[in-house]
């Protein structure tokens, strides 16, 4: 070829190596980052919170929050302390940290509050805890049977965690504890998604160029066409032949759903809310083999049960509060108010908090 002579590029090899031929850079083939195993883990983190937050109801809260607000608080700190601030006027429920020394069970003897947005660079949650570090609370663990002193209504804390303490007496927060589980379940489905993929009968054709590719979509375009309309022929022109992409050596899609039944079961199991067990049989299974699968759950149901309760005992012999919590109606499956239905109403207002007098002057 001449020097000087006019030649066209070859596309096709441009194309091939990732070059756009009209302006020399790479080719843009799309976002591929994978986002459906973090969108699917947001909607079971949802669900998650949910089943913490609404297994307890709490009655009668002075501290101007809802029961779910309580519970929430619980789901994400895992354990709180509940005082009277004289200054404002007003109870809390606050995260706390170790402000002093341990007795010989290795309780706290006294902490400190911290926010509940402790760690950000909230100006606001600055304020917060500089003035919660200055308070220095007694930790109470038993009913107060004789007269309260002043020093027990605006001094003293009672702590509330959501189950029974490990050895450290830190509570690893419930959101931290699901966090693996939540992780593996958000994987079954994908997988499931890409065995139905790999089993739907896509076909692959190797083209020469892009002219080949174009006619093999307007194929494919027809395909459908000619499915919905029932029209049986579809004519073909040229000698490529049709490859398949996969073997199709898949598995059962239902063993997908199984096992994520099965680390659902796992998830509520750890609430102590009644599931099927770990293992579900793929035929009938009858009432009394599920009851034997599901496992004693009404013992980490108690667990959180019995702490809530108690500490509603000493705070209410404190303070002369008519704080009470009990496991929601839907979760046990019985009709604890008596009104007919299985579920908890709030129509009087029982399970939000209460305002007092000085709740407008923390703002």
């Amino acid at each position: 070829m001449g020097k000087g002579t006019p030649t066209l590029p070859d596309l096709d090899l441009l194309y091939q190596a990732g070059i756009n031929p009209k302006t020399g850079l790479p080719l843009k083939f799309g976002n591929t980052k994978i986002t459906l195993k973090e969108d699917i883990k947001k909607a079971m983190r949802i669900i998650d919170e949910q089943d913490a937050v609404n297994r307890y109801v709490w009655y009668n809260l002075p501290a101007n929050i809802t029961s779910q607000e309580l519970e929430r608080m619980i789901y994400y700190k895992g354990q709180l302390c509940f005082f009277y601030d004289k200054d404002l006027e007003e109870f809390y429920f606050m995260p706390y940290a170790l402000d002093g020394t341990i007795d010989f069970y290795g309780r706290f003897n006294t902490v400190h509050p911290v926010p509940m947005t402790s760690g950000t660079d909230d100006k606001g949650s600055k304020a917060q805890a500089e003035y919660l570090a200055n308070k220095k609370l007694k930790c109470v663990y038993g009913i107060k049977l004789e007269d309260v002193s002043k020093e027990d209504l605006e001094n003293s804390c009672v702590l509330l965690h959501d189950y029974t303490k490990q050895l450290s007496q830190n509570i690893i927060p419930r959101v931290t504890i699901n966090e693996p589980i939540l992780d593996i379940e958000s994987e079954v489905i994908p997988m499931a998604r890409t065995n139905l993929l790999a089993s739907c009968g896509i076909k692959g054709m190797r083209v020469q160029d892009q002219d080949q590719q174009q006619n093999v979509e307007d194929a494919a375009r027809s395909l459908q066409q000619n499915a919905l309309t029932g029209k049986p022929w579809i004519p073909i022109v040229g000698t490529v032949e049709f490859q398949e992409l996969t073997d199709n050596a898949t598995g059962k899609v239902q063993d997908y759903f199984l096992a994520l039944q099965s680390l659902e079961n796992f998830r509520l199991s750890t609430y102590g809310i009644d599931n099927g067990g770990l293992f579900e049989k793929k035929a009938h299974e009858l009432q009394s083999e599920a009851d034997i699968n599901g496992g004693p759950v009404g013992l980490v149901m108690q667990d959180g049960t019995s702490i809530r309760q108690n500490f509603c005992n000493i705070a209410n012999s404190i303070w002369g509060l008519g704080m009470w919590c009990e496991p929601a109606e839907n979760i046990i499956g019985a009709d604890i108010t008596g009104d007919g239905l299985e579920y908890d109403r709030d129509d009087s207002g029982e399970h939000t908090g209460v305002e007092t007098e000085g709740g407008e002057d923390n703002e």
